[in-house]
Parts: C-alpha cells; sequence; structure tokens
C-alpha cells in the first residue's frame, strides 16, 4: 500500500517578507559605508605628502589603508 499527501513543507509566512527587508537593510548598510569610505579616500588623497608620512601611510597605500579591514591587506 502507497501513501500519498500533497502537503508541502514550507517556511513560515513571515520569513519571506523579513528576509526581504533585512537584505534591504544590510543593502542600505552596506552602500552607507561604501560611501563614507569614499569620501575618506577622496579626504586623504588631498592631504600633502608630509601630511600622510605624519600618519604613516604612503600615497599609495590610501586605498589599502582605508578598505584593509575588508580585504584583510
Amino acid at each position: 500500500m502507497a501513501f500519498y499527501t500533497n502537503t508541502l513543507t514550507s517556511r513560515p509566512a513571515t520569513a519571506g517578507p523579513m528576509a526581504f527587508f533585512g537584505a534591504v537593510a544590510t543593502f542600505v548598510e552596506n552602500l552607507t559605508d561604501a560611501r563614507c569610505r569614499s569620501v575618506e579616500v577622496e579626504r586623504m588623497q588631498h592631504l600633502s605628502d608630509r601630511e600622510l608620512s605624519k600618519m604613516g601611510v604612503s600615497r599609495e597605500s590610501i586605498v589599502r589603508c582605508v578598505y584593509g579591514d575588508i580585504y584583510n591587506c
């Protein structure tokens, strides 16, 4: 004798919308972080070589300095 069911296994009804809004919040947070980092790179690029050397940063390493925690450089 065979057993058949037509029941679908699914997530709770709130998982879909909550996951969507969580993803949107994460996207906005990442976008804001990227913008802040871009502003910091631009600010540092306008510093003189002397000011950068006081900070211990070379002009070539500005991006690595600002984004280093993301890329583990």
